[in-house]
């Protein structure tokens, strides 16, 4: 509705739109694109310690869900569902971010290796792993296209689509293995952090615990020099995502703006918010 009201010139200016409707407006002469990308990320969070949902092998067992990471290829999910739009990631720090760990990248997809450490878990295969969707059609997409690439490593993973809010209310009761989950994002990486992996962090769904992950968030967020900030960070995701495989990132999206170009004036913020001040129509 919202692509064909800003085709038809109805409304001028369309807000939180999709990569494939870019290509439906491109040779359009009266309407110009905005793609920014965002202060966020979207990433899939585990149950490690909230309640009977976390006592699994994927749950209790670091290899498992290292191979489960080494069988998903980032950038071809990017591709697939979302046109090559995004920027496939590994950490919760955008790369325009100056917190931004420039050496942590993902990991190249490596199914041998991942079939190796459920050998090495001695787990039974195929692991089956629920994977809770928020019921929209690109992250249903998505959660098929993950189902494909870990059944090769031997996972057998089930699709749970649930309403947003009500997936929310799940995730906080435990009532979900892995969540497939976005975060808006923040200016200060601490916003993006701190509440989902710190043991006291209020969004800390999946109840990941670790002292020195908690050390590490602690005094990054009082420490004043960038640089030895940017350390901790460092620090703390070979902690948290390398060691411990507490949660997984997958890429940071872009907030996509379609307008008339009789609209003028507009200035693009990473933070998605629409500031009207200065807009005008011509």
């Amino acid at each position: 509705a919202r692509i064909a009201n800003v085709q038809s010139g109805a409304v001028e200016f369309a807000e939180r739109m999709e990569p494939d409707h870019v290509e439906m407006v491109a040779r359009n002469n009266r309407l110009r694109v905005v793609q920014v990308p965002e202060l966020g990320y979207q990433g899939i969070t585990y149950n490690l310690n909230n309640g009977p949902r976390a006592q699994t092998p994927f749950g209790q067992n670091p290899r498992v869900r290292e191979a489960f990471e080494l069988a998903i290829d980032r950038a071809a999910i990017n591709q697939v569902v979302y046109s090559g739009a995004y920027t496939p990631t590994a950490q919760a720090v955008p790369p325009a971010n100056p917190f931004h760990i420039r050496d942590f990248q993902p990991e190249a997809r490596n199914v041998a290796r991942a079939r190796q450490l459920l050998r090495e878990a001695g787990v039974q295969t195929p692991v089956r792993v629920e994977l809770t969707v928020p019921n929209n059609p690109d992250l249903r997409q998505v959660g098929e296209v993950i189902q494909a690439m870990v059944r090769e490593a031997g996972f057998e993973l089930r699709i749970n689509a649930m309403e947003f809010a009500s997936s929310l209310q799940a995730a906080t009761r435990g009532e979900f293995e892995t969540y497939l989950l976005g975060w808006s994002g923040r200016v200060d990486p601490d916003g993006n952090i701190y509440t989902f992996v710190h043991s006291r962090g209020p969004a800390n769904d999946g109840k990941y615990s670790n002292p020195e992950a908690d050390r590490l968030l602690d005094a990054a967020r009082v420490e004043l020099d960038a640089d030895r900030r940017r350390q901790l960070y460092a620090q703390l995701n070979q902690v948290a995502l390398r060691q411990d495989r507490a949660r997984m990132y997958l890429w940071h999206r872009k907030n996509i703006f379609i307008h008339s170009t009789r609209l003028q004036g507009y200035v693009p913020v990473p933070d998605g918010m629409i500031r009207v001040q200065g807009l005008r129509l011509n």
